[in-house]
């Protein structure tokens, strides 16, 4: 294991260490490993934790160019679930990738990413993207319209505030601006798809 605690940045979660056994996350940080581990074995705790087995991970993956990392892994009754955070420092993605590969023997390899695969993130993206800005519209226009049903609920009543400021034409704008930019990101990374480093137990 690698004695430090390092700081990342994630859903929820803002520290992590490499156990014996596991991967533990928590929302809490701590100055050292020992101090992290007792934290995390406290029952009652208001920190949100997550653990992932090592022999549980089907792969650790990271774009080149990207922050992020990836961990494919599966959870109770084999369903899989992934974990996606980046290091605050630079230099710990080297630690970790070398702790995988050294410590836990995974294979380390670079890969292109398939096009379809690429694109996938940004092109769901731009589907509800369109979908928001379509929906938008309308309401934008059925307010002016006096038209609009009632919002029940304060998130209802946040959404149309902020379609009511925007107007028709800033909904078409705004949607307009961002549909361009994902469809552009679409169409890079479809033609030329980025590679990864992608880490993979031995055994797999």
């Amino acid at each position: 294991m690698v004695d430090k605690v390092f700081l990342i940045t994630g859903n929820k979660v803002s520290s992590l260490i490499t156990d014996e056994n596991s991967l533990k996350f928590s929302s809490a940080t701590a100055e050292s490993v020992q101090s992290f581990k007792e934290a995390f074995a406290k029952k009652l705790s208001l920190s949100t934790k997550l653990e992932i087995k090592y022999d549980s991970i089907k792969h650790i993956r990271k774009e080149d160019g990207d922050k992020d990392v990836i961990i494919l892994y599966k959870k109770a009754l084999g369903i899989p679930m992934d974990c996606e955070f980046s290091f605050k420092d630079s230099a710990d993605y080297d630690t970790f990738f070398a702790f995988f590969e050294k410590e836990k023997s995974f294979i380390k390899s670079h890969e292109a990413l398939k096009p379809l695969l690429a694109i996938r993130n940004y092109g769901i993206g731009l589907i509800v993207t369109l979908v928001v800005t379509v929906f938008s519209y309308y309401q934008a226009l059925a307010i002016t319209d006096g038209t609009a049903e009632e919002a029940h609920s304060g998130k209802a009543r946040l959404f149309f505030h902020v379609v009511e400021l925007l107007g028709d034409k800033g909904v078409l704008a705004i949607g307009g601006l961002l549909s361009c930019f994902l469809a552009y990101k679409v169409w890079t990374r479809f033609s030329n798809p980025p590679t990864q480093i992608k880490l993979t137990p031995r055994n797999l």
